[in-house]
């Protein structure tokens, strides 16, 4: 007799979109964020977003299953929950979630006022000297022109800000002598105060700027880890060193910790820089009087006096600790020296995969880490590829479907449009989490936590289910996955970062002391 496949009748789960609308409530991208996170929680929600109703996220609206009739009336004002929920029951509950998030006050110490415009708060403050901006990015070039007229710093959070408007902010912050952080800047440490999503770390001599906001996190909490600290890392903005903007924050940047007598070994990091703005850069700081290490990611390492090219994060934070004890860095090759001490370790975690078990899979919540190990690993892991162009990595052709050993930028805006960047709430990651842990040929899954304020409470909470899940779906197919990951994090910050750790080692993940090390052992694993 024949045998015939038992069809198993499959659960279809059909979408109930409801959508609840406040009018004349505006509200920033962090409230939005919590807003999407926290209605999640509820029971019966399955997925939620919190928008403004611009017309790029009635777009976002609908590709989540929206009617476009029922948001097209909307302006960039009006607040919009979307929820897909398991039946209206849900709903009722969902409101009061949100008209209590919306009346909640955060505790603080601190008196806390509320101003309808910067020049209402300018009257009451006249002293403040810089203005934080997380508004829309069409919004965002009005309210720090208005921020710099009146002689204030700015650090702008927003994306999204035309390149014009940025060339000219810059110009006028030139003209002003006042330091336009950004568009797109994630994080600085500005006279001990950490801005953005960046950790807390112990004040010293070591001052950074950067292009890159997971590369200045990195290396200030390698540099705090090291028992040292920070005079000052200011946030450039993704684009800085583009050939456009031709690193106009950065030059001011480095004048000002040239000049700064809190300041003796200066740092500049960025992500693939503009050739020519990168030889401007290097003249800059030539024989400046001060060291000055350099991470410049796929940029040529320079060969000028008084600078010290170095290959990855942790290498630039090692190298600007020694020379601001006085000592000379050690020569070699770093990444070489980091393989020898990981051999082991990987053949270990190896021995414990099936044959079958061949490919990793990395998903990385900060970009410049997803690109720092693209390139640490192209040179001996086969089969590369990712969702961004860079180095020798082969372009993903659907990038929601990794092929043979993947690296994934989990920030990149097809998977960020409508949700929280996964710095902000890593639970981003769970879905492709799962999917990776299911496939037989995937030994070895890579990811990244980033710690400090304005970010999830509780990171390693969002995802510990889903890693429980995955080793227990392993386990019951007779397979090991060697989970690998490193958390950007201090003492200091407020998610605790020894805790946080702790607990992804008691999920039995291998939790490494930085970006690179953590891609570099996946890699020997699986090459």
């Amino acid at each position: 007799m024949p045998f015939r496949p038992q069809r198993w009748p499959q659960k279809v789960v059909k979408a109930l979109i409801e959508t609840i609308i406040r009018a004349n409530n505006y509200m920033d991208s962090i409230f939005l964020m919590r807003a999407s996170r926290e209605m999640q929680q509820i029971s019966g929600v399955r997925k939620a977003v919190a928008v403004m109703g611009t017309d790029m996220n009635k777009t976002v609206l609908e590709e989540f299953g929206v009617d476009a009739e029922m948001v097209a009336g909307t302006s960039p004002n009006d607040l919009i929950l979307a929820l897909d929920i398991q039946d209206k029951s849900v709903l009722k509950e969902a409101q009061s979630s949100l008209t209590a998030l919306l009346t909640q006050k955060e505790p603080t110490a601190a008196v806390e006022r509320t101003y309808q415009t910067l020049r209402h708060a300018l009257r009451e403050t006249p002293e403040a000297n810089l203005a934080v901006i997380s508004l829309p990015g069409q919004f965002a070039a009005a309210e720090a022109r208005t921020a710099l007229e009146h002689g204030m710093h700015v650090f702008i959070f927003s994306d999204g800000v035309p390149l014009a408007d940025e060339l000219e902010l810059k110009r006028l912050g030139r003209a002003k002598d006042l330091l336009v952080m950004g568009p797109g800047a994630g994080t600085a440490i500005i006279d001990q105060i950490a801005i953005g999503l960046m950790s807390k770390v112990r004040p010293g001599r070591i001052g950074i700027v950067a292009a890159s906001g997971s590369g200045l996190q990195e290396v200030a909490i390698l540099i705090h880890q090291a028992g040292l600290g920070v005079s000052q890392a200011i946030g450039a903005g993704g684009r800085d060193l583009s050939g456009e903007v031709g690193g106009s924050t950065m030059l001011q940047g480095i004048r000002f910790l040239l000049a700064d007598s809190a300041t003796d070994v200066v740092v500049l990091i960025s992500k693939p820089p503009h050739p020519d703005t990168a030889a401007k850069m290097f003249a800059a700081v030539e024989n400046c009087g001060k060291p000055v290490v350099v991470f410049f990611l796929g940029g040529e390492p320079p060969q000028r006096a008084g600078i010290y090219a170095t290959a990855t994060l942790e290498e630039a934070a090692v190298v600007a600790c020694r020379l601001a004890k006085g000592e000379e860095p050690a020569r070699g090759d770093f990444v070489s020296d980091l393989k020898q001490e990981l051999i082991t370790l990987a053949a270990a975690e190896k021995s414990k995969l099936k044959p079958e078990q061949k490919y990793m899979r990395g998903l990385f919540c900060g970009g410049t880490h997803s690109e720092e190990a693209i390139l640490l690993l192209a040179g001996f892991v086969p089969h590369l590829h990712s969702n961004i162009k860079i180095g020798q990595s082969v372009l993903l052709a659907d990038r929601r479907q990794s092929r043979q050993n993947s690296l994934v930028d989990m920030g990149d805006e097809e998977f960020t449009k409508g949700r929280p960047h996964p710095v902000m709430d890593p639970s981003i990651l769970n879905d492709r989490l799962l999917q990776e842990g299911a496939d037989p040929e995937v030994g070895v899954i890579l990811f990244d936590l980033l710690l400090g304020y304005g970010v999830h409470k509780d990171p390693v909470g969002t995802i510990e289910a889903t890693l429980r899940t995955i080793n227990r779906n392993a386990a019951s197919a007779g397979r090991y996955i060697s989970l690998i990951a490193s958390v950007c994090g201090t003492d200091l910050d407020p998610q605790g970062c020894a805790e946080q750790k702790r607990r992804l080692t008691d999920l039995g993940v291998v939790v490494l002391p930085s970006n690179a090390r953590a891609a570099l052992l996946a890699g020997l694993i699986v090459s």
